[in-house]
């Protein structure tokens, strides 16, 4: 829609004689008086493709205050920068209403996963106007709607389109060939070596370094953490910190030592980035996420002097761009709730299909560079965001990279030991959303189910504090881990009545690996039918459409209605 700014002269976008406008020719109701003084022509506005042309007229200047209207009006002015920003929003919204005939393009945004459903209601009025293309709501009819699969082109596609689309797929099958032969095996090997042997090594003395006597937690609840229930974190964190550091201490030492890194080298490094179980790159990522949701996580000396060490430290060597989490993952993936707009959106695309997935690797290489968000943030004038992201960018591309060569002398060093993870971590990424988000469904006004559309599983053998009940991650973000079979019990009822996401026993990696394969009689074994009414072919139906499901084919999502997002400000 058309902003304030661009409809009230500024002389008057502040005070109380500020004028209004009326749009598409509706008459105005002026005295024989107010008409003599009525403002001349209408002014055209020209959407971008240069479609349409519409008439704002402008109306008569109401009579000027008296001295006692003027004080009045003086006295309801903010005084600080939090009400000026609260008269902001709400200049917002009032002016989106009055606006809202004025959106300018075919394709607009609001079919997303947000929970509120605000956005389609601040673009076009919605409700229950699903006949028009403008319209934010998605039919019901979407739940039986058949898309076909992303890789799927219509034969009079353009050519170069259908390029951009092969090249894309192109790029998913090299990076899926890379991860296959220098990460399948470390990350296998491992995951089976815990499972069969290490757990009952390991679990016992993690226990005793985790019990509510030990002074890492003791350390962790006084002197790290501002609230002392995250001294939780603390054993995992230290044991995550340390071994990342002395692997880096031990690989940089061998270079330095040797002047170059063999392959046996490489191989143990990635070993010990994988971690037991995957225990290790798991933990990196699960507390640079924690970090990126909590800036307040840390104590004032430690969040002052060190940060977010694993999101911005650490986290380089994991694949992660600085303040990524920060930035993209709450003002993108959780402002949208994965909807369409999200750098992580997936609901264009089949997720039981290989060749969708990997389109859908590339859109996430995108993600993890930076760049989808870094554009995101500078078309929707997210300044703050953006300013953040970009020196995370300029760390992570430039800075980091020349303090390596720098030390080592190494480009070889740098590929294997810097960028490869980043790699490593772009698949795994991937790879886990397509079971966190593998499941779509449409109510009867169109608008997303939440129990269905983010995934939980619960009793899971490699949870890290409740990362694995996305669900509740997404809807109820401040529930502490400890007190989500609480939450669970208050949802019941929506879990019963829309058959909801949730599953057992099993892992997000192994989830997502039977979505891929079809497996749905795996599937339907570990999902949990909290109505006990559903059989097994029912499940495994149910299963199947709603990951079959999509929300928009992914021609016209990428080439479109993206497009047409982008150019439209709509954050604003």
């Amino acid at each position: 829609g058309l902003e304030r700014s661009q409809q009230v002269p500024a002389q008057h976008s502040l005070s109380p004689e500020s004028t209004k406008y009326e749009t598409r020719g509706k008459k105005n109701k002026a005295s024989p008086s107010e008409k003599k003084n009525k403002a001349s022509p209408s002014e055209i506005q020209k959407d971008e493709k240069g479609l349409n042309q519409r008439h704002l007229k402008t109306r008569t200047h109401r009579p000027a205050p008296t001295a006692a209207e003027k004080r009045e009006w003086e006295k309801q002015q903010p005084t600080t920068e939090r009400d000026r920003e609260r008269q902001r929003e709400r200049s917002n919204k009032e002016g989106l209403r009055e606006t809202r005939d004025k959106v300018r393009h075919p394709i607009i945004m609001g079919k997303g996963g947000n929970r509120s459903g605000n956005l389609r209601s601040k673009v076009e009025g919605v409700r229950g106007s699903g006949k028009n293309h403008q319209d934010a709501t998605i039919s019901a009819s979407k739940n039986t709607q058949v898309i076909p699969p992303a890789h799927v082109l219509p034969a009079d596609c353009r050519w170069d389109i259908r390029l951009t689309i092969r090249l894309r797929e192109a790029i998913g099958w090299i990076l899926t060939a890379n991860f296959i032969l220098f990460w399948a095996i470390p990350i296998a090997g491992q995951g089976l070596l815990w499972k069969h042997v290490m757990q009952y090594v390991m679990r016992p003395f993690f226990y005793g370094l985790d019990s509510k006597y030990s002074p890492i937690r003791w350390i962790g609840a006084n002197y790290v953490y501002n609230n002392p229930r995250h001294a939780d974190y603390a054993a995992t964190a230290f044991l995550v910190a340390l071994s990342g550091v002395v692997s880096l201490y031990l690989v940089f030492s061998y270079q330095l030592s040797h002047g170059s890194l063999s392959w046996t080298a490489i191989a143990l490094y990635y070993w010990a980035w994988v971690g037991m179980g995957g225990r290790q790159m798991g933990g990196a990522y699960t507390f640079a996420h924690k970090e990126g949701h909590n800036r307040f996580m840390y104590q004032p000396w430690f969040r002052n002097s060190i940060g977010n060490f694993f999101e911005n430290v650490m986290g380089v060597f994991y694949g992660n761009v600085p303040w990524n989490f920060t930035t993209s993952h709450i003002s993108i993936h959780h402002k949208l709730q994965g909807g369409m707009g999200d750098t992580f959106y997936q609901w264009d695309i089949d997720r039981t299909s290989w060749r969708d997935f990997m389109l859908f690797i590339y859109r996430i290489s995108t993600h993890m560079t930076g760049f989808s968000s870094l554009y995101f943030f500078r078309k929707n004038d997210q300044k703050k965001a953006y300013q953040m992201l970009t020196r995370g960018m300029l760390y992570y591309w430039i800075v980091w990279p020349t303090i390596i060569y720098a030390i080592t002398g190494s480009l070889t060093f740098i590929f294997f030991i810097y960028l490869q993870p980043c790699i490593a971590m772009t698949y795994f990424l991937a790879f886990i959303n397509i079971g966190l988000h593998g499941y779509i469904e449409f109510d009867g006004q169109g608008k997303h189910v939440q129990v269905i559309n983010s995934t939980a599983v619960v009793d899971g053998e490699d949870d890290y504090f409740g990362e694995d009940d996305h669900l509740a991650h997404h809807y109820a973000t401040n529930v502490y881990f400890k007190d989500l079979p609480d939450y669970r019990d208050k949802r019941m009822e929506d879990f019963k009545k829309h058959h909801a996401s949730v599953f057992q026993k099993f892992s997000i990696l192994e989830h997502s690996l039977f979505l891929l394969l079809k497996d749905w009689d795996k599937l339907a074994e570990h999902y949990v039918d909290y109505t006990g009414q559903l059989s097994k072919d029912e499940i495994k139906s149910m299963l199947k459409k709603r990951a079959e499901r999509k929300e928009i084919g992914y021609l016209e999502y990428e080439f479109e209605w993206l497009p047409a997002l982008q150019k439209n400000h709509w954050m604003k």
